[in-house]
């Protein structure tokens, strides 16, 4: 395989990510979401692996947008692209989840922090039922964020004609994208 090639079958894999980063269903990327198992897989594994603590007090929050804005993944355009063509009332049911979610987790660690000030590591049964409960909140808390990613039901939000209409204008979105990134040349023309 040459080189030219070569890069054409990453080009095409690149854009095949594009169209595949986003969820059909709602318009959203579950990639997101990993910011948030992230914190409960910290948060669980405290008890038995104290050097997590310093990467679970780290941890932030980011946005939906921050988060793609940053991100080097292939499609990220195309998440934020849909994102920002979201139904104005299913965008805000997302991002409620997610304040939901922010509230759990800065609480969580919060309760983290407190008990370790105020025990230390004398309390290892106390600490490893604080972070299962708190872990189980955020687990719950999450759920409900990815069946809203998953399959961008809004039964009260979203009648049938808007939902076929999101849908459709996030797919139209990331073919277009896709469309875009064939029609820029990648190569100069060889010299003769």
């Amino acid at each position: 395989m040459d080189v030219r090639m070569a890069m054409e079958t990453v080009h095409h894999r690149t854009s095949v990510d594009a169209l595949t980063l986003v969820n059909p269903s709602s318009g959203i990327a579950n990639d997101y979401l990993n910011l948030f198992n992230e914190i409960i897989m910290l948060i669980e594994q405290l008890p038995m692996m104290p050097d997590l603590q310093e990467d679970l007090f780290a941890w932030r929050s980011v946005s939906y947008e921050d988060y793609f804005s940053r991100s080097p993944l292939a499609g990220s355009s195309s998440a934020l692209d849909a994102y920002r063509n979201l139904d104005v009332q299913f965008r805000e049911l997302f991002e409620t989840a997610v304040r939901e979610l922010d509230n759990r987790a800065t609480g969580g660690i919060a309760a983290v922090r407190l008990h370790l000030r105020q025990r230390g590591d004398r309390a290892p049964q106390t600490l490893a039922a604080l972070c299962a409960k708190i872990g189980a909140q955020l687990r719950e808390a999450l759920d409900r964020a990815v069946s809203i990613v998953n399959t961008g039901a809004v039964d009260s939000v979203e009648n049938a004609q808007a939902r076929a209409d999101r849908l459709i204008a996030v797919r139209l979105t990331a073919i277009k994208h896709v469309e875009d990134f064939y029609a820029t040349p990648r190569f100069l023309p060889e010299e003769d």
